[in-house]
């Protein structure tokens, strides 16, 4: 099985591309700023998006461009949040701003470039309310996770929870009931990695749930990994109406790639 980053050769030319609209709309009078956007990133919502527009038999237009830099800038803003809530001192094996430059700085850099992201699709209407819907469904979901820490939630609860926080950016970016199934499948790939972190935080996720406490049965994570292929098929079934090319098969290389990971 080839790598991600094997699969997505194909939309190489569109990430770069993408990587330096980010940049030049950005500027930063540090160097140290600058060098969270150049560390290495997946950019799995772009990479998506650009293969899914070519798999139909087109080339990703300006405004798409704009669009996907505008989701990526927003998710780092959301994520230099995250950092100064969290207390994190690392993010990408990179100091995290605030803990470099303390929680003030880390809070102003991410309302900047969340102000850009806006500027980016502020000619097209229909765009902001799609981005400013999904980013108050982000915090909603922040703010909640705060307030039931250590309370074991219903799996219904678990999946709100997951499109609110991770799978609607994904179908933000994509526009398609790929990028939501996909993104939850995202999510849950994480928290089957993440769950000694997640407890100790106390943010109760699949494998907490499907054990019915903290202690992480055998079961439940196998439970856990069925839930996620769940979502992976729904997220390959969504791409079965697609032309049949080197973009369209890539997407499906990356279905099965999280479900064999």
């Amino acid at each position: 099985m080839r790598t991600y980053q094997e699969i997505i050769s194909v939309v190489k030319g569109d990430i770069e591309r993408l990587e330096r609209e980010i940049l030049e709309s950005l500027n930063f009078p540090d160097d140290s700023l600058e060098k969270l956007f150049l560390a290495p990133a997946k950019r799995i919502r772009p990479a998506l998006a650009f293969l899914f527009i070519r798999a139909k038999g087109f080339v990703p237009s300006d405004e798409q461009f704009a669009a996907q830099a505008a989701v990526e800038l927003a998710h780092t803003a959301s994520l230099i949040h995250d950092d100064v809530i969290d207390l994190s001192d690392k993010r990408r094996g990179l100091p995290t701003l605030n803990s470099q430059f303390g929680d003030k700085i880390g809070v102003l850099t991410g309302d900047y470039i969340l102000s850009v992201a806006l500027k980016k699709i502020a000619d097209r209407p229909e765009v902001v309310k799609e981005f400013l819907e999904t980013f108050s469904e982000m915090a909603q979901g922040e703010i909640n996770q705060y307030f039931t820490r250590f309370e074991i939630p219903t799996v219904e609860q678990y999946l709100h929870k997951t499109v609110q926080k991770t799978a609607g950016l994904f179908r933000l970016a994509l526009g398609h009931d790929f990028g939501l199934n996909f993104g939850i499948a995202f999510q849950i790939k994480n928290d089957l990695n993440d769950i000694d972190e997640d407890i100790k935080n106390g943010v109760y996720t699949a494998p907490v749930i499907f054990s019915g406490g903290i202690q992480i049965t055998p079961e439940a994570h196998a439970r856990t990994k069925e839930l996620l292929n769940q979502y992976l098929d729904r997220a390959a079934y969504s791409l079965k109406d697609l032309p049949r090319n080197k973009y369209s098969a890539a997407l499906m290389e990356i279905v099965e790639l999280y479900r064999n990971d």
